[in-house]
């Protein structure tokens, strides 16, 4: 896929050298407005998605409500909701036959080579957004779904976020044990741990931080801590799905503990200044160590973007951070749980050159 080549580990820059800058010096006060981040519309291909999703939309006005019980997940999505056309699912299979770019080729390459190589303790990788609606756990069940499908070792994905977390639902599981359970239990064998967790059809383990879709307790950091702490010398990788924000007491001290981080943010003016807000405040407040493990994921939650997305990459991209570009996703937008064989190709693209990024830096991270 064009514009998709391996970024450097350290100051690399996912989009062009000629826009990084050293990352002893950020441009914490960089005159980047709202003004300057509109242009032209940017996006990917419109093929009809959004008058189907408005239909959807009416028909979840007109379907039966539930007043009481568990509504499952599947009952409020439509069937074959897929992220591609059927035209471009079938380009797709033609593509596997005979071969993609030599951009896609690489990255194919590089990804493989990489998900090769063994992890001395355990890496986690922390996925975090400035505010709420960013995109921020479907990006975790993504990233989490893609690692354990690469790897050749147990790879769990742990829901931190301090109300109804709705990573378990992304990832289409209904925990009835939670991190709760765990923090009190003592686990001699990951046997015993796993009695704690489920686990995906791509063979994801799962923490939860509720029980049965419910919420299961307060939430506290050394809760949290506790329970992980049980399980991470049995696995290879955490992807931790934090809750909103980055200042709380749980988000900042799972970044803290993290090896990596993708910073999730919307596809759109507000989105990007967040994002680079998000960058000061690490900058300001001794956390640059951070920064040069973070990735950016810039979500687009609509078949267009009313944004000029190349000088957002190059306001972001200036701090010496990869800046990947998720393009919308018909299937991901359902916010049911997801398929992967029913993502669309750019999409899936995209999730792979994040997790190779975010891991190839979480390699690089002291312990």
């Amino acid at each position: 896929m064009p514009g998709m080549e391996s970024v450097p580990q350290q100051g690399g820059d996912a989009f062009g050298a000629q826009f990084a800058v050293p990352m002893a010096d950020p441009p914490a006060t960089g005159a980047f407005g709202a003004s300057l981040a509109f242009g032209t519309i940017i996006g990917t291909e419109d093929d009809g998605a959004g008058a189907e999703q408005a239909a959807h939309q009416q028909s979840q006005q007109a379907a039966p409500q539930h007043p009481q019980g568990h509504v499952h997940a599947q009952e409020l999505m439509r069937r074959d909701q897929h992220g591609d056309p059927l035209m471009r699912r079938v380009g797709r299979g033609v593509r596997k036959a005979v071969g993609g770019s030599s951009a896609d080729l690489k990255l194919e390459s590089d990804f493989a080579d990489l998900m090769a190589r063994p992890v001395s303790g355990y890496r986690q990788i922390a996925v975090a957004s400035v505010r709420g609606g960013a995109g921020k756990t479907t990006m975790s069940a993504l990233i989490a779904t893609e690692l354990a499908r690469a790897r050749g070792d147990r790879v769990l994905a742990a829901d931190a976020d301090a109300e109804l977390g709705s990573l378990p639902l992304r990832l289409g599981v209904l925990p009835e044990r939670s991190l709760f359970d765990l923090a009190e239990y003592n686990p001699r064998s990951f046997e015993e741990a796993a009695q704690f967790l489920s686990r995906t059809p791509d063979g994801l383990w799962v923490l939860s931080s509720t029980r049965g879709g419910r919420i299961a307790g307060e939430f506290a950091l050394d809760t949290f801590q506790n329970a992980l702490g049980k399980v991470t010398r049995y696995v290879s990788s955490v992807i931790v799905d934090c809750g909103a924000g980055i200042l709380t007491e749980v988000n900042r001290g799972v970044l803290t503990h993290s090896h990596g981080l993708v910073l999730v943010t919307p596809a759109t003016v507000d989105g990007a200044l967040s994002a680079k807000g998000a960058l000061e405040w690490f900058a300001a407040n001794q956390q640059q160590a951070l920064i040069t493990r973070t990735v950016v994921a810039m979500v687009a939650h609509a078949p267009q973007v009313g944004a000029d997305l190349d000088k957002a990459q190059q306001m972001l991209t200036a701090w010496g951070v990869p800046v990947v570009l998720v393009p919308y996703d018909r299937h991901a937008g359902t916010g049911g749980p997801l398929d992967m064989a029913k993502i669309g190709v750019a999409t899936r693209t995209a999730v792979i050159r994040i997790v190779h990024e975010v891991f190839a830096r979480s390699l690089g991270a002291g312990r």
